[in-house]
């Protein structure tokens, strides 16, 4: 019981802030770089350019809004990303007193089964997944309802003894899927486990259950579960931030606003055909 304690409590031990801002450093260098790149890049190919002067200077701002944009969006998921990380070896330093909890109670529940002399449901159990658990108890309970129409069998021709045999198994596989369902639809009711969550503990032995190692990848899988919609939120937010921006260009275009670039050739064979009548008097 002081383990457990000492296990509660350890998991309130304050972060290290250093990793977190090293995360979110690189976070705010890497979104400012890759929006002024992009700016840049549009700039490049003439897409910034628009025929009246202001609104020409106006989208002079992308140089200052897309990388602080980007900073801020990678700044939130430096952060995001350093904080998991520390979760994450957090739950990694206390695996070995994970493990002796978790082993403690397996190693009593096993000895309460081998006073009982029940050896053989030991063995099943440390062979047997959780799911196939719930479907042996579904069987079971199949099991009961069938015998309990034996009467009514005994008298009943071969041909309805074979569809009672059918609705049998039918029934058991229908109810194993029942089970498997309602254990996940309440685990994330009361717990907020994850679905992916649930099904690797279902698909899982009774004795990885009282593993650490397995917790562990339990448990940073639900913290990753738990913070993707925060990533794809800011995903979303740099999505929509490129999307306006790419509804500005769009509209510009369809006014005909975009400023027209003269190809490189014509325009220094312009240049030439000005120059053409000084040279000739020069001559």
């Amino acid at each position: 019981m002081d383990q457990a304690q000492i296990l509660l409590n350890g998991l309130w031990e304050p972060f290290s802030f250093l990793p977190l801002f090293g995360y979110a450093s690189l976070g705010l260098l890497l979104g400012s770089v890759g929006g002024l790149l992009l700016v840049l890049l549009w700039q490049r190919h003439g897409w910034l350019a628009r025929q009246r002067r202001w609104h020409h200077w106006l989208l002079k701002l992308y140089f200052l809004l897309l990388p602080l944009g980007g900073a801020l969006l990678g700044a939130q998921a430096g952060l995001l990303y350093g904080g998991q990380q520390q979760v994450n070896k957090h739950l990694d330093t206390y695996a070995p007193l994970l493990q002796v909890v978790a082993g403690g109670v397996w190693q009593g529940f096993s000895g309460y089964l081998q006073e009982q002399d029940q050896q053989a449901l030991l063995d099943e159990l440390q062979a047997s997944s959780v799911q196939q658990l719930l479907n042996h108890l579904a069987a079971q309970y199949l099991q009961a309802q069938l015998l309990a129409r034996v009467p009514e069998l005994e008298e009943a021709s071969w041909a309805e003894r074979l569809s009672a045999e059918l609705l049998n198994h039918l029934q058991v596989a229908l109810l194993g899927e029942l089970v498997r369902d309602t254990a996940i639809e309440q685990a994330n009711k009361y717990t907020g486990v994850d679905r992916e969550v649930m099904l690797q503990v279902l698909d899982a032995r009774v004795e990885q259950l009282f593993q650490a190692d397995f917790l562990v990848a339990l448990f940073k899988r639900q913290v990753g579960q738990v913070l993707k919609p925060i990533y794809l939120s800011l995903l979303v937010l740099a999505l929509v931030m490129l999307a306006l921006v790419g509804l500005e260009m769009g509209v510009s275009r369809g006014l005909r606003q975009w400023r027209a670039q003269a190809p490189l050739h014509s325009t220094q064979t312009q240049v030439q055909q000005r120059e053409g009548p000084v040279g000739a008097v020069q001559r």
